[in-house]
């Protein structure tokens, strides 16, 4: 009776907690401005654009622009394949990703953002630190903490920046109006030198590592790599045949809709693993989402590793030892790319992408292959049955 009382009793906390978030999936999520949201929100949308009050944290991924222009008083984590765009106001902390990233409006907390283009606008006064990483970045606001800027082409100072600063670009353009009142930690090609006023603290030029492209330091740590990923792929293609087939099948027949789904699943379980471990609940469910995608992340090497192998040898034979040879081969090829500059991040996104969307297509087959096996089963003992059914004696 007292267990009764208590698994009663877990069972409604349970209830009560799950009734507390809002699972949404919809093509057009839109909040109008006089709306007030209580709950928290875990949206999946196509079109999203919120003018309401968010009392809790809200978690949203978008396939078209994300317009977010309400008030949101909890954390906000949003994620688009195109645009992002936060003009409304957040008192807490910001996690946002896309091609393009805009904060225009106030934010009480810390920020990160990533994105091709990320742009903090003139209205943005950010309370705490932040963290960009972009290809192109513009700061034209107010940020009261540190910030770490991160750019692979172009990083524009035009803002004020009461904390700490750490540049690190190619190419750094610091504006007459920019005001950086604490230390400025910068990498960049050339020595920078700010007007008079702009930088309030010490101004320290981080020089950049010039390893040469083949020393023996960096060919020795990418064998090590090469012979963990040999020795991890070793007990899954013995272990799991099928699985491993059927993938290398999908990679070779299907590449474009194998990069496709891979491309969305690395950006989508990362974002729902954090969502998941966001919540006492679902801590083990975002870990195990998280474990999987990085398990993923890894043995799409090995299938695109066999793949390459495979096409380079041609008729390798069935045999385990042929078919670790192809492996071995491909793997030495992929590491060896990361050497080259300029060709190493897209050959090994694009292993990545392939190998990680190859897996999950060939596992969704397989589980569909397995559901018919009850079916056929029964098929086969149905026909056995009329096979041996005793055939009715004439009167």
């Amino acid at each position: 009776m007292r267990f009764r009382i208590y698994f009663s009793a877990l069972l409604a906390f349970l209830t009560l907690q799950v009734s507390a978030i809002d699972f949404i999936a919809t093509n057009v999520y839109a909040v109008g401005a006089d709306t007030v949201v209580a709950d928290e929100q875990w949206v999946f949308s196509g079109i999203a654009e919120t003018e309401g009050t968010f009392k809790n944290d809200l978690f949203i991924l978008s396939g078209n622009p994300l317009q977010l222009n309400g008030t949101f008083e909890g954390n906000l984590w949003g994620a688009a394949s195109m645009e992002a765009n936060l003009n409304g106001e957040c008192l807490r902390n910001v996690r946002l990703s896309g091609k393009s990233v805009r904060i225009n409006g106030p934010v009480g907390g810390n920020v990160i953002a990533m994105g091709e283009t990320i742009i903090i606008g003139t209205n943005a006064v950010i309370g705490g630190s932040v963290r960009l990483l972009g290809t192109s970045i513009i700061l034209e606001g107010l940020i009261r903490g540190d910030a770490a800027i991160t750019s692979a082409r172009v990083a524009t100072l035009g803002g004020t920046i009461e904390g700490h600063s750490k540049v690190f670009s190619p190419d750094i353009i610091l504006k007459r109006d920019a005001k950086l009142k604490g230390d400025l930690a910068y990498t960049t090609n050339k020595e920078l030198i700010p007007a008079e006023g702009i930088v309030g603290g010490r101004l320290l030029r981080v020089a950049p590592e010039t390893e040469p492209l083949f020393s023996m330091e960096r060919l020795t740590s990418k064998a090590m790599w090469f012979f963990a990923a040999f020795l991890a792929g070793l007990p899954f293609i013995t272990l799991f045949p099928m699985t491993t087939a059927m993938a290398s099948q999908l990679a070779r027949r299907s590449p474009w809709k194998c990069l496709w789904v891979g491309f969305l699943a690395s950006g989508a379980l990362p974002i729902f693993g954090i969502m998941s471990a966001s919540s006492i609940i679902g801590v083990p469910l975002g870990a195990l989402i998280l474990a999987s995608w990085g398990i993923l992340f890894y043995l799409g090497r090995i299938i695109m590793a066999l793949v390459l192998g495979t096409m380079l040898l041609r008729s390798i034979g069935t045999s385990i030892g042929r078919v670790l040879l192809a492996m071995g081969l491909g793997l030495a090829i992929i590491y060896a790319t990361t050497i080259i500059p300029g060709i190493g991040v897209p050959v090994q996104l694009t292993v990545l992408w392939l190998g990680m969307g190859s897996l999950i297509l060939a596992l969704l087959e397989k589980r569909r292959l397995i559901l018919q096996v009850p079916a056929n089963l029964k098929k086969l003992e149905e026909l056995r049955d009329e096979q041996y059914k005793p055939e009715e004696k004439q009167p």
